[in-house]
């Protein structure tokens, strides 16, 4: 019986821009294809990501790579919101139905910069933020581990007490979900910016559960 809704979120919760995102980056002066290239994250940009540095850290590597420190929080917070293309309406109401018969995890890949933004009200149209809509927040930078490493997904479960047959994991990312999959976690593979909600309901059913 699944009881448990763990969701990725660039791409699943929020509609994700990474050409704009690249596009910001570049604009100060960085190399987005040789830090979050077809690859991943690596360098400085990883290790915000996994909370070996922090967002103060990060933006004093930014000014050694520049060359300069003219760059604040807020500067650098608007590179990363590049990403962010706003969460459609279908996505609050979807995951407000499943609130009601489900416990929701967000298990993410992310950094305070990005956080910071949506756990305000400017999250949503609706002025609601990201933890209204979840439970529990699994945050890499917070887990000191990034996905698809295995254990992510087992501290996770140990965190709250899971079972990983009771869980079921949506990612838009090929290699999270069968990384999920080998620690027996239920898993749904999404296109990235798409309506999941369909295959949802279809792999819930094809679990057993109708909603």
């Amino acid at each position: 019986m699944i009881k448990h809704l763990l969701f990725d979120m660039g791409g699943v919760v929020f509609t994700q821009n990474t050409q704009e995102a690249f596009r910001r980056f570049k604009a100060i002066g960085l190399d987005p294809n040789y830090y979050m290239g077809e690859y991943g994250q690596k360098d400085f940009f990883l290790d915000v990501e996994t909370g070996d540095i922090s967002a103060d850290d990060f933006i004093k590597k930014v000014a050694e790579v520049r060359g300069n420190n003219d760059l604040s929080w807020d500067d650098l917070l608007q590179c990363w919101l590049g990403f962010f293309d706003g969460v459609r309406s279908k996505v609050v109401e979807d995951l407000d139905r499943l609130h009601r018969d489900f416990h929701l995890c967000l298990l993410s890949n992310t950094n305070p910069f990005i956080m910071s933004h949506t756990k305000s009200k400017a999250f949503t149209a609706e002025g609601r933020p990201i933890t209204d809509f979840f439970d529990t927040l699994f945050l890499s930078y917070e887990m000191g581990i990034c996905k698809p490493d295995a254990r992510i997904f087992l501290n996770a479960l140990e965190m709250e007490q899971m079972k990983a047959d009771e869980c079921l994991f949506i990612d838009d990312s090929k290699k999270n979900t069968d990384a999920a999959e080998k620690v027996g976690i239920h898993t749904l593979f999404v296109p990235s910016n798409s309506d999941w909600m369909p295959a949802l309901e279809e792999r819930l059913k094809e679990l057993d559960v109708n909603i």
